[in-house]
């Protein structure tokens, strides 16, 4: 996304929690790229609105102490954010001039400031619906964002038109099997179990509060042994196996998964299992060799 430069007077930016990708790891993070992309469409005087994590208010300092003046930064104290330090920063983009008339000491005073803040988030006044500061927001002309990359729904409509898409699609995407009929005998718990495992029994199933919704899956497992001969020489041995797992989703929005692989909480640690050679196995490496159903209710994972 792209926007003519100093065009805006006021600019909310609540970018993500989360470090850039990188082919080494983990790269920059993305509130800084955030604010280095963005800061330059606002005019001189315009006003910037900024939420991140506290701890991120360091490394935004570096650019916030030449680019911008009269800031101020107050901590959030919703309960969600809270959870994750969050604060806001209002700030004045600075102009030419005042940029250019800085000293040194000024910028880094202004940086150990930021890095004072960055770790004291409990210090931080909070942001109340009492104003304390008016920002005055300059005047603007019509702004235009314009998109530079791929334009991804266009290519996803056009997509089905395409022959190289509709001869691929049959290797891709292999259509469900859908079976209907009675059976002429009633069903073993056998027959259920391959029916259910293949995926003929998912859908809406169940009454009342156990309503839910009902997809099999199958499950790739690496089953890793390590033997250590007379020698001391340890061998490691990998072996791929197969198993299902069962994602239900309840009428209520809860949602669970029943797999096949025994909680780390109820492993019995006293009779360690052994392998071919009669050498104890350490519990880590024959997680794959007791089954057991387990019910795991799934959370909702936090915003990195």
């Amino acid at each position: 996304m792209e926007c003519k430069v100093e065009s805006l007077s006021c600019a909310l930016v609540n970018p993500p929690y989360d470090n850039a990708p990188n082919r080494d790891g983990a790269g920059q993070r993305l509130e800084a790229l955030f604010l280095q992309h963005t800061y330059r469409w606002l005019k001189p005087g315009g006003v910037l609105i900024l939420v991140i994590p506290v701890p991120q208010l360091a490394l935004c300092g570096n650019l916030l102490s030449v680019q911008f003046k009269d800031i101020q930064v107050y901590r959030l104290s919703e309960p969600e954010c809270v959870q994750y330090k969050q604060v806001v920063v209002f700030a004045v983009r600075r102009t030419r001039r005042e940029r250019e008339g800085l000293q040194e000491r000024e910028i880094s005073g202004l940086r150990l400031g930021y890095g004072s803040k960055s770790r004291n988030f409990d210090a931080l006044p909070v942001l109340t619906n009492q104003p304390q500061r008016i920002y005055a927001v300059p005047e603007a002309n019509p702004i235009e964002l314009v998109h530079r990359g791929l334009p991804l729904d266009e290519i996803e409509d056009l997509l089905f038109q395409s022959p190289a898409y509709r001869q691929a699609r049959r290797i891709l995407f292999a259509p469900e099997a859908r079976a209907k009929g009675r059976p002429l005998t009633p069903l073993h718990q056998g027959h259920v179990a391959l029916l259910a495992t293949s995926g003929l029994l998912d859908g809406n199933l169940g009454e009342g509060e156990l309503r839910h919704l009902a997809r099999w899956q199958a499950v790739k497992t690496v089953l890793r042994l390590e033997e250590e001969d007379e020698n001391g020489v340890t061998t490691i041995r990998e072996k791929e196996q197969f198993s299902h797992a069962l994602n239900l989703v309840y009428a209520d929005g809860r949602t669970s998964v029943l797999t096949n692989d025994p909680p780390l909480e109820e492993t019995d640690e006293k009779t360690p299992a052994t392998n071919t050679s009669g050498q104890a196995v350490p519990p880590e490496t024959c997680s794959g060799i007791r089954r057991k159903f387990r019910l795991e209710e799934a959370r909702d994972e936090e915003r990195a």
